[in-house]
C-alpha cells in the first residue's frame, strides 16, 4: 500500500471515528432521537372465571396496581372475559397444565380445587413430582402472610408431608347467606301475624315429611334460585340449609369439625349422618315448591329479582355483595346467615398459584406478591363485597374502607364461638362424583318424588371413601396411599 493510501485510509477513519463520537454526544443530548429500541413487554395472563361487570372490576382494580408498578417491563391482564362459567375456566386450565403450557396465575378455590394441583397422577419419568404448581413458602416469609393469615384459610393452602403453602389467597367469601327484599318481608310479616320468613321453622318445619307427602303443600313464598349455575343447588342443599339442620356441634372431640365436616372428610358412618342429611333434603325440596320455574337464571339474575321485588329471597355466597351494591346501600335488599345456619361459618377464598412451568417465573411471582399485598386486598374486597384474607390490616381500615357489612363478616370469621367450614369446592376432590348437581336438580324439580332424596344419599354413601383418601393424598403427597 502506497504512502498516499495510507494517508487517505487513516484520514477515513479518522473522519468515521468523528462522526461516530458527534452521533453519541447527540443521542445524549436527545434520547427521543436515538434511544435503543425498548424490548417487548412480557404479558402475563391472569385466568379467572369472573365475567360479572362487579367482578371483573374488583380484579382489573388488583391487575391495575400490579400493572402501574410495573409498567416498564410487563403488564397483566384478565385472560377470561368472555361469558363461560367456572367449569368451562377448569376445563381449559387443566388442558393447559397438563400440556405444559400454562398462564402465569390462575383462580382457584382454596382446599381441593386448589390443592387438586399438588397430587396429578402421572408417568412422565421426566417430572420429578406430579404437581404442578409451585410451592410458595419464601414468597409467604417475604410477604408475611404465614403470620397474616387466618389459621382456617392458612390450612386450606398446604399439602405435603412438609405442609408447604400453594397459593396466594386475596380474599375471604362466607357462603351460607339469604338475600331478601325488605319490601317482601315487611309484608309477608303484616299478612302471617308477624312471623318472618327469615324463621327457620317455617323454612324447615318439622313435620318436613308429612308435608311432602301432601302434593300441595308448600310455602307462600317466591324463592329465586339461579339454576342455570350448577353450583347454587349445592350452596343451597348442603353449604346452607344442611349447616342449619345440622348445626355447629361438634362431632370430632379432637378438630372439633362438626358433621358438615366430618361427612365431606369421609370420617362419618353413615349411621351418624344419614338422618341430618335426609332431613336437610327433606327442606330443600320443601323449599323448592316455591321456586320461580326459570330455567335460565344464572345466579345473579335470581338476586335481581330479589333486587327488583320479583322474588322474596335468594341464597348466594356474598360476592352478591358486589352484585347488589345500590340495593344492600338503600336498604331494598338485606342478608343474614341462612337462618339456622348462624353458628357456622361456610368460606372459601380466591386463591392464586404459581404454575411449576410458568413462563417469566419471576415477573409471575411479583404478580402474586401484589396479590398478597394490603393494599390489592382491600382494592378488590371494596368491589367483590368480600374482606381481605390478611388479618392484620386494622379493623378500623376495613371498617372505614369496606363498610360495616365486611366489619361485621370479618368480626363473625374471627369470633370462636362461630365454627369455620371449608365450602365443598375445598372439600369434593377432582374424581368427586360429578353428577351431584345433575341429581341435586331431578330432587328440587316440579313435582319431584322422595326417592329422588334417596338417589342423593345414595350419591354421598358411594363417595365416602373417595373423600377420605382424597385427604390422605394432600396431607401426605404424591406418593401417599
Amino acid at each position: 500500500m502506497s504512502p498516499q493510501t495510507t494517508l487517505r485510509t487513516h484520514g477515513r477513519r479518522s473522519r468515521l471515528q468523528r462522526a461516530r463520537a458527534l452521533l453519541l454526544l447527540s443521542c445524549a443530548g436527545s434520547l427521543l432521537g436515538c434511544a435503543t429500541p425498548t424490548r417487548d413487554k412480557v404479558w402475563l395472563e391472569a385466568y379467572s372465571w369472573w365475567t360479572r361487570p362487579s367482578e371483573q372490576r374488583a380484579f382489573d382494580r388488583v391487575l391495575g396496581i400490579y400493572n402501574s408498578n410495573h409498567h416498564d417491563d410487563s403488564e397483566a391482564v384478565n385472560q377470561v372475559t368472555k361469558d363461560v362459567n367456572a367449569d368451562e375456566v377448569r376445563a381449559t386450565l387443566t388442558a393447559r397444565l397438563l400440556a405444559g403450557a400454562p398462564p402465569s396465575t390462575f383462580q382457584a378455590n382454596a382446599g381441593a380445587d386448589l390443592l387438586r394441583w399438588t397430587a396429578m397422577d402421572t408417568t412422565e419419568s421426566a417430572l420429578p413430582s406430579a404437581s404442578r404448581i409451585a410451592p410458595l413458602k419464601p414468597l409467604f416469609d417475604r410477604t408475611g402472610l404465614s403470620d397474616a393469615l387466618p389459621q382456617d384459610l392458612h390450612e386450606a393452602l398446604l399439602a405435603g408431608p412438609s405442609r408447604l403453602p400453594y397459593a396466594v389467597p386475596l380474599n375471604i367469601h362466607r357462603l351460607n347467606l339469604i338475600y331478601y327484599n325488605t319490601a317482601a318481608l315487611e309484608r309477608y310479616m303484616t299478612d302471617h301475624a308477624g312471623q318472618s320468613f327469615l324463621d327457620p321453622a317455617l323454612l324447615c318445619p318439622e313435620d318436613v315429611a308429612a308435608r311432602l307427602a301432601d302434593p300441595d303443600a308448600k310455602l307462600e313464598l317466591r324463592v329465586a334460585v339461579g339454576t342455570r349455575d350448577s353450583f347454587t343447588l349445592t350452596l343451597l342443599a348442603l353449604e346452607s340449609v344442611l349447616p342449619a339442620v345440622a348445626g355447629a356441634i361438634p362431632y370430632n372431640e379432637v378438630t372439633g369439625g362438626t358433621l358438615y365436616d366430618e361427612l365431606f372428610l369421609g370420617n362419618l358412618p353413615e349411621a351418624r349422618w344419614r338422618g341430618p342429611v335426609r332431613r336437610a333434603l327433606q327442606c330443600v325440596q320443601y323449599l323448592s315448591r316455591s321456586f320461580l320455574r326459570d330455567e335460565a337464571l344464572s345466579w345473579a339474575d335470581a338476586l335481581h329479582r330479589v333486587e327488583t321485588g320479583d322474588a322474596d329471597f335468594s341464597v348466594m355466597g356474598d360476592w352478591a355483595n358486589g352484585e347488589l351494591k345500590p340495593a344492600l346501600a338503600d336498604g331494598r335488599v338485606n342478608a343474614q346467615p341462612f337462618p339456622g345456619s348462624e353458628g357456622t361459618f361456610v368460606f372459601t377464598s380466591d386463591t392464586f398459584p404459581l404454575p411449576a412451568a410458568a413462563p417469566y417465573a419471576a415477573q409471575s411471582e411479583e404478580l402474586l406478591r401484589t396479590l398478597a399485598s394490603a393494599e390489592a386486598q382491600l382494592a378488590f374486597s371494596e368491589e367483590k363485597g368480600s374482606i381481605p384474607a390478611r388479618k392484620d390490616i386494622p379493623s378500623e381500615v376495613v371498617q372505614a374502607r369496606l363498610g360495616a357489612r365486611a366489619a361485621q363478616t370479618r368480626r363473625d370469621f374471627e369470633a370462636p364461638q362461630i365454627h369455620k367450614s371449608i365450602a365443598t369446592s375445598g372439600l369434593f376432590p377432582p374424581y368427586y362424583p360429578d353428577d351431584l348437581s345433575t341429581r341435586l336438580a331431578t330432587m328440587t324439580s316440579a313435582g319431584a318424588s322422595k326417592s329422588s332424596i334417596e338417589s342423593v344419599i345414595a350419591l354421598l354413601r358411594n363417595a365416602q371413601p373417595l373423600l377420605a383418601r382424597w385427604q390422605r393424598r394432600i396431607t401426605q403427597g404424591q406418593q401417599g396411599p
